[in-house]
């Protein structure tokens, strides 16, 4: 690992004093070609940083200190990615100054697009939010809290590179709106930038620098159902095939009729070559039967499944394999309906979470449960993994270890469930468990830019053409909407 120091953004590390630090970055990452670089200002704590590092089993990683770059990016981005826990590691592709860690490999393959840049901080954010995308993890170590912004030129310029043109204007809109000011030359200068590009050999990154002997994959097998005895049988006839058994598959099956009994006959009917554990419940619900079924797993690993998924005998091998290469507490899986096909070919940083096809450690499950006020609604698997994300924890997308999902037209959790807004008149807009996932896990530019966003999407699906009478409307939904996320957020909690 090589140590670069900067001042006033110049180089004073020999032999590159009084060099730019970007110039002086490229040409150590050129002549140290298989090393991690630790560039960093004088008087920060580099073994403090060092020690919250991950083991660097590839050349995949981007770090830096805490920093929040432009909280005004939260008018453009709906991601998990800007509301940043400083006080964990979290995944973020935004950057700090202060102190970096980069692979001079990562390096080398910006220099077309990147090294004419002369702005540091500007340069580090182009570059972590570019390679997320394809396939390096970025992270933030909150050792060093920062609060250095781009200005609002810079961040004009930095959404115009990279986002869509239209985030453009919906930053103007978000600033004329919510801020009442009107940065008109910042948002004539952006159109003289043409979008950014980067081009990596991800494969290259991504290769283990060591081979590691692999490790026995212990792990349980959580899977709620409801109404859906033969595909139940199917994912267990599945699992009992593979070529590294679950210690245990647990089972919370639901019925909600008052005489209700167990459908699962087939259970005792079979051998297994894995413990079954069996509950029946009368109490519907996703987000209950899965914290019941993970408050019962005892396994290293917990794999969270739906019951009308279909794997092949070497997914377990598969999912061993990655995570001995790869230091992951939580990985979801490509899950693919028939006929579809995969696009993505690298493992990387994934802003939702899979809660049907996920394995997730030991670690995450004691720091995380289902938001049940999300029960019954939708969200649940994406709050999931803001929860992972703020405990410290990352969700890694792996799309070479894929699942068949029948999407079965039978049973199934998402039973019709009546909700209390159901004969208003006036709907709410979100729906309030959207509304509820917004309010808990976004930044206020967040919400701001995404009730903008909302309002603009949805006025040519409305009947309402009249712009005055659709704002009306639309301001009465979307508080209807938040009334009631306020509402069973309130309940859940009794």
């Amino acid at each position: 690992m090589i140590s670069l120091v900067h001042h006033n953004d110049l180089a004073i590390s020999q032999p590159y004093e009084g060099l730019s630090i970007i110039d002086a970055i490229y040409k150590c990452a050129l002549k140290n070609p298989d090393e991690y670089l630790i560039i960093h200002k004088q008087d920060v704590d580099v073994k403090a940083f060092k020690e919250m590092l991950p083991e660097l089993s590839h050349k995949a990683y981007f770090f830096s200190n805490y920093n929040h770059t432009n909280e005004d990016l939260g008018y453009v981005e709906d991601s998990p990615f800007i509301n940043v826990n400083k006080k964990v590691k979290y995944p973020t592709w935004m950057k700090g100054t202060s102190i970096v860690c980069i692979h001079s490999k990562l390096v080398n393959s910006t220099v077309n697009s990147h090294s004419s840049f002369k702005n540091y901080l500007y340069w580090l954010n182009s570059i972590g939010k570019m390679s997320q995308t394809l396939g390096v993890l970025n992270y933030q170590i909150p050792t060093v809290l920062q609060n250095q912004h781009l200005n609002t030129a810079q961040l004009y310029k930095f959404v115009k590179q990279h986002y869509k043109t239209r985030w453009v204007f919906i930053l103007l809109f978000c600033h004329l709106w919510y801020e009442k000011r009107f940065p008109f030359l910042a948002f004539i200068k952006s159109f003289y930038h043409s979008a950014n590009y980067l081009k990596l050999d991800v494969d290259s990154l991504q290769k283990p620098n060591t081979k590691k002997v692999n490790g026995s994959l212990s792990y349980d097998v959580v899977i709620p159902t409801m109404g859906r005895t033969n595909y139940l049988k199917d994912v267990l006839l599945d699992l009992n095939n593979q070529n590294i058994l679950p210690e245990s598959v647990i089972i919370i099956e639901q019925n909600a009729g008052i005489e209700a009994t167990s459908d699962l006959y087939f259970i005792r009917e079979k051998h297994w070559d894995f413990k079954i554990i069996h509950e029946f419940t009368l109490i519907t619900g996703a987000c209950r039967a899965r914290n019941r079924a993970l408050a019962l797993s005892t396994a290293e690993w917990v794999l969270l499944f739906d019951d009308d998924v279909r794997v092949e005998k070497k997914f377990s091998s598969q999912v061993s394999d990655f995570l001995n290469k790869r230091h992951v507490e939580s990985v979801s899986f490509s899950c693919l309906q028939e006929g579809e096909t995969e696009k993505s070919h690298n493992f990387l940083q994934w802003p939702a979470f899979g809660s049907g096809c996920s394995i997730v450690h030991q670690n995450v499950i004691k720091k995380c449960q289902f938001d049940m006020a999300l029960e019954h609604g939708y969200g649940e698997d994406v709050d999931y993994g803001m929860q992972i994300r703020n405990a410290g924890y990352d969700v890694i997308y792996a799309p070479q270890i894929q699942l068949l999902h029948l999407k079965a037209p039978v049973g199934g959790f998402r039973k019709p469930h009546i909700f209390p807004w159901q004969d208003d008149d006036i709907q709410p807009k979100p729906s309030p468990q959207i509304m509820y996932h917004r309010r808990k896990n976004y930044t206020q530019k967040q919400f701001r830019g995404y009730k903008l966003t909302l309002f603009i999407k949805f006025y040519k699906d409305y009947s309402i053409k009249n712009p005055i009478s659709y704002y009306n409307y639309f301001k009465k939904a979307w508080s209807n909407s938040l009334y009631w996320s306020q509402k069973f957020e309130e309940d859940a909690k009794v």
